[in-house]
């Protein structure tokens, strides 16, 4: 029986781990990746538990019993230090880039999960309504489920931002931003700074400089384009002129990635040139993702960002993913709701 179970286990952590080291090398353009690792660690850690446990293994006891009572302490601690985080760069975005929607979602988030956490649990066991009890439970479930994605979706960027890109390349794309007047704002300069570093890195290697492309249009309230503004700012870095390539017409990230490309067909000898887009960290997973849905295989690097910008700033890529597969997303959440509200009807 135990011996079972130890295959059992052995085989969740062996196929998870390697559907995420497989996935991870070919394509790390997956949110699933990020499941399928957080799969492999906990099938691994109870098995370890499983073993030292029947088998009296003093040593693997110890180590186990620490990581578990570990993250038991930590996990309260996390859960504070997490809601103190979005409460606090929610106030400092709101301060310093001014109040919108996109700037209070780490405000609203905390909301979310305090609310769901503490405050109708507490309203649960003083209504007698079981149908007012049933909605409840039914929107906290929903909620957990998009919290739970988060936790997988952030784990996934954070492991993507984690590769290293050989030199090799035979194109940079600079994902635009918005600009101040005519010159690039510092979290476009720093994109292109981040691009750059690449390139020069890559001279100093002795391969051939890619090709920078500078890709964003015009919008309605921008003196210039954004990537005429972007071409500037390189040529101030000392980019040479030859090196520097011009996308002008694009709106958003899939227009960049598009449009970028037909340029680097018109321009490129190579049937399969290599590419490597740059945009920002809290960005780069969703680009990469829309690039794959446009057929690219290309990857990206993100350049840093402010802490507080960047709370809200992933939050809202979250969102994105979101909306991209939202009516998977929609219907499984109402899927789980449901299963929830079974349960409770049964129970009850």
């Amino acid at each position: 029986m135990n011996n079972n179970i130890y295959i059992l286990l052995g085989i969740i952590f062996l196929a998870f781990f390697l559907l995420w080291f497989i996935l991870h090398i070919k394509d790390r353009r997956r949110v699933f990746n990020g499941l399928a690792f957080f799969i492999s660690l906990g099938s691994l850690l109870t098995l370890l538990i499983l073993i030292g446990f029947i088998n009296e293994i003093r040593i693997l006891n110890i180590i186990t019993g620490s990581i578990v009572l570990g993250i038991l302490i930590l996990l309260p601690i996390l859960y504070i230090i997490g809601i103190v985080i979005l409460f606090s760069t929610g106030k400092t975005i709101i301060k310093k880039e001014g109040f919108s929607l996109s700037h209070v979602l780490s405000i609203l988030f905390g909301i979310g999960i305090v609310s769901s956490s503490f405050i109708l649990p507490i309203f649960i066991n003083k209504i007698k309504s079981k149908i007012l009890i049933g909605i409840m439970g039914f929107f906290m479930t929903v909620f957990s489920y998009f919290v739970l994605g988060f936790i997988i979706f952030l784990t996934s960027s954070l492991i993507y931002n984690l590769w290293y890109e050989k030199r090799n390349k035979d194109y940079l794309i600079v994902l635009g931003a918005g600009l101040s007047g005519d010159k690039v704002t510092p979290l476009l300069a720093g994109r292109i700074d981040k691009a750059i570093e690449f390139y020069n890195s890559q001279k100093e290697k002795g391969v051939k400089a890619p090709k920078i492309i500078m890709s964003g249009g015009q919008g309605p309230d921008e003196v210039v384009s954004e990537a005429l503004a972007m071409k500037n700012y390189a040529l101030e870095m000392n980019i040479p002129k030859e090196d520097i390539l011009l996308e002008d017409k694009s709106t958003n990230t899939k227009e960049n990635l598009k449009f970028s490309t037909d340029l680097i067909k018109n321009d490129s000898e190579k049937n399969n040139p290599k590419v490597l887009f740059f945009t920002t960290n809290y960005h780069v997973l969703r680009a990469g993702i829309l690039a794959r849905s446009l057929g690219l295989n290309y990857n990206g690097l993100g350049s840093k960002t402010k802490f507080y910008y960047y709370v809200s700033a992933i939050i809202r890529e979250y969102i994105g993913i979101i909306y991209l597969n939202r009516k998977k997303n929609i219907l499984f959440a109402i899927f789980i709701g449901i299963l929830y509200l079974l349960n409770f009807i049964i129970l009850s």
